[in-house]
């Protein structure tokens, strides 16, 4: 795709988001929206971006219409929050079915086990977008049961071991 289609795609994807939006985005929610189009939508695989920005921002109220328009632009989205709370709240902004990290990435080892292994990510095309970012630990605890026991490593790495996927971490200024 020559630079015009790229930029074409990107401007059209932002378009759609902003007319999902209660309200008009100001400059910086823009830049935002052109980021999410072209981490969904020209990035190179294995691309990850970080929204951030503190509570009243608009950050969730962007993913919300974001994950809208992925959809019409060929884009699965995965919505994943570290507790089920968050999923909950994510889901509601989003009109679309979330779940917690865990019950996504994470399969029991075999029936009646307290262990987990981390489950094969059979999804192509799919953008997983993590709300809460800054409630996910990354450190090991001893005699972990899901995985390697640093959540965040196996998040990422459960989104990278598919074809063309890309991750939106989602979170507070304040708390990232």
């Amino acid at each position: 795709m020559n630079t015009t289609g790229t930029d074409l795609l990107t401007q059209n994807f932002a378009v759609a988001v902003i007319r999902r939006l209660p309200y008009e985005p100001t400059d910086e929610q823009l830049t935002a929206i052109v980021a999410i189009a072209r981490l969904a939508l020209t990035a190179p695989p294995r691309t990850a971006m970080i929204l951030r920005g503190f509570a009243g921002t608009g950050k969730s109220s962007i993913a919300g219409a974001a994950v809208n328009v992925l959809e019409q632009f060929g884009r699965k989205c995965i919505l994943l929050a570290p507790t089920g709370r968050a999923a909950h709240v994510l889901a509601d902004f989003a009109d679309h079915p979330a779940m917690t990290i865990h019950r996504k990435i994470y399969r029991q080892q075999s029936y009646g086990s307290d262990n987990f292994d981390l489950a094969d990510n059979l999804h192509r095309q799919t953008v997983f977008l993590v709300d809460e970012a800054s409630m996910i630990a990354n450190g090991t605890t001893d005699g972990a049961t899901f995985g390697s026991g640093r959540l965040l490593d196996d998040l990422v790495r459960y989104v990278y071991n598919a074809h063309d996927c890309r991750l939106l971490l989602v979170g507070d200024t304040a708390q990232l």
